[in-house]
């Protein structure tokens, strides 16, 4: 059965939220070098971009201040370019971004 879009805005959020979680109290060098760390908000952030992907058009409009090709890129990315994903850019994305996106789906 398809996922409506509340189900799909509710994962994004849940997923931010988990995200938020996992990275509480860390810095960058510690969050490099800790690969479960990286790998759980890695998933996260696949979560996030698919459920964007199943989007309709409707709800990406009434929350049009997300980039919603951007959010939905980082899963490609990290899908496709599994062995090239840049720590640094997944950790700006995660300490900057993801609480925006929270956000503007809270708000």
């Amino acid at each position: 059965m398809p996922r409506s879009d509340a189900d799909r805005l509710a994962d994004i959020a849940a997923s931010c939220r988990r995200i938020a979680g996992f990275i509480a109290g860390m810095q960058y060098d510690a969050f490099k070098t800790d690969e479960r760390t990286v790998r759980a908000v890695l998933y996260e952030l696949v979560v996030i971009g698919e459920a964007a992907k199943g989007l309709s058009d409707a709800a990406r409009g009434r929350h049009a201040s997300i980039p919603w090709k951007q959010v939905a890129g980082m899963r490609d990315v990290v899908v496709h370019q599994y062995h090239g994903v840049m720590i640094d850019v997944v950790w700006e994305t995660v300490t900057n971004r993801v609480p925006g996106l929270l956000r503007e789906l809270q708000g």
